[in-house]
């Protein structure tokens, strides 16, 4: 039964016995379900109404007469329903369609009502992925945070945060998202109000779908036409990566050095979205690590090793700018030289830091430059006698003369390991006069005479 006022006249609404108790002015709303009575136990029931008019404000009563053949009397409770008009409402901001794996994705939404009496708000965000509807986290009615099941761990690690703004707008960042973040997002708001016995009633909800997102993976794929560039890209719309491996030096492939010099070799890395990966770099000589720069910034040395590893000189790694990491070889000898390729392998971080430790890391990509092949000359001096003049190949000097009192007998030809700081051709050989002394001079600005 309800009423305008605590003392006014009832009118019947419905019974949980009696089909013909409603009011004549209510048994159109009883017929067509928008009233209805629910058992929700034996002692229990719930009277529910589907769409609240201004004019069901007053009083209600929930009377039962009694059936049992012991107790005798009537039992009612008597409680006051107040309606206010529905100012609700829910503004989504459309969130970018298309994101690169491993950036922030910020869900924004404002959720506003005309304050008129004491009540509540909620927000919650939701992503949808098929007919599956799952709830990442809910803020209010109590200034509380409530997170989905599968998203409490991400959400105490910092990788789901809440951003609470001004004038009802609100703000979820979701940070490094991966293929697995793709789906519909939606926005719900909820107004609350609070009755004495402690208990939240929800008056009005609306939910909004804010936008379809889409993550871009970070793939492998070779591009062809530049044979040490590697890319890897999803798609000609996806974020790419790419990896170059080269010398300091101008010259031409293979790269000569002559003993003693140094190696330079830098690798160039660039992405889309470079600031959101995490790099760890690798050098390879022949295959093998010699060098490598963690995710943490922290370099490892491996040719130091025992074996024929640790003949190899000791290399430097740093990282000298926005993706370009070089390594160096001081003093190389013949040990040194052979193919060297970059490794680079991507990872995003999957949530933030918590107390309990780092945030788990997700390797998304790895590739290997194309080969630079590095040669070391070493040079040879034939020593005897002749007075001839001698074009020798670019990698090595050979010349002839006779020296007494020099290494082994007059006339004896032998042969002798000589390094010489910078490559030399011959170009003239002056006579042999006395079979004591001979001289050349070599380019570009080495001599050498006996």
């Amino acid at each position: 039964m309800m009423s305008k006022e605590a003392n006014g006249k009832r009118m019947n609404i419905i019974s949980t016995i009696d089909v013909s108790y409603s009011d004549p002015l209510l048994s159109k709303r009883v017929a067509s379900g928008d009233i209805s009575v629910v058992r929700l136990m034996d002692n229990e029931v719930e009277l529910k109404i589907a769409e609240v008019k201004s004019t069901d404000a007053g009083f209600y009563w929930c009377r039962t007469p009694s059936t049992d053949s012991v107790v005798s009397g009537n039992y009612e409770a008597k409680v006051q329903l107040t309606v206010i008009l529905n100012t609700l409402k829910v503004s989504p901001l459309t969130p970018p369609p298309v994101i690169p794996e491993g950036s922030d994705l910020a869900l924004s939404c404002n959720v506003t009502r005309e304050l008129t009496h004491s009540t509540y708000l909620s927000v919650t965000w939701s992503v949808k992925r098929g007919a599956t509807s799952e709830e990442i986290l809910t803020f209010g009615p109590q200034g509380d945070v409530v997170t989905g099941a599968k998203y409490t761990r991400r959400y105490a690690d910092g990788g789901i945060r809440l951003v609470p703004g001004k004038n009802g707008f609100f703000e979820l960042v979701i940070s490094k998202v991966t293929t697995s973040d793709e789906g519909i997002y939606e926005c719900n708001g909820t107004e609350w109000t609070y009755e004495n016995g402690g208990k939240w009633i929800k008056i009005v909800e609306s939910k909004k779908e804010m936008g379809t997102v889409s993550i871009t993976p970070t793939v492998c794929s070779h591009k062809d036409d530049v044979p040490d560039v590697l890319s890897l890209s999803p798609s000609s719309q996806g974020q790419s990566l790419s990896v170059k491996a080269s010398s300091s030096s101008s010259s031409s492939t293979p790269l000569l050095l002559s003993p003693g010099e140094k190696l330079t070799l830098v690798c160039y890395v660039a992405a889309d979205n470079l600031p959101a990966l995490a790099l760890e770099v690798t050098w390879l000589a022949d295959g093998r690590e010699i060098t490598t720069m963690e995710l943490s910034g922290v370099v490892i040395s491996n040719t130091s090793s025992s074996g024929a590893q640790g003949k190899r000189g000791e290399a430097s790694l740093e990282r000298t700018g926005v993706g370009e990491y070089k390594m160096g070889v001081r003093g190389v000898s013949g040990e040194d030289a052979g193919v060297y390729a970059c490794r680079v392998r991507a990872f995003i971080e999957k949530g933030g830091r918590s107390s309990g430790g780092g945030g788990r890391w997700h390797m998304v990509a790895e590739k290997t430059s194309s080969p630079l092949t590095v040669k070391v000359a070493q040079i040879t001096w034939l020593i005897g006698h002749s007075e001839t003049s001698v074009q020798t190949p670019r990698q090595e000097c050979v010349s002839q003369l006779t020296s007494e009192g020099q290494v082994g007998a007059r006339g004896k030809a032998i042969k002798a390991p000589c390094f010489l700081h910078k490559f030399c051709s011959a170009k003239q050989l002056d006579g042999v006069q006395n079979g004591r002394k001979s001289g050349w001079s070599y380019e570009p600005d080495s001599v050498l005479r006996t």
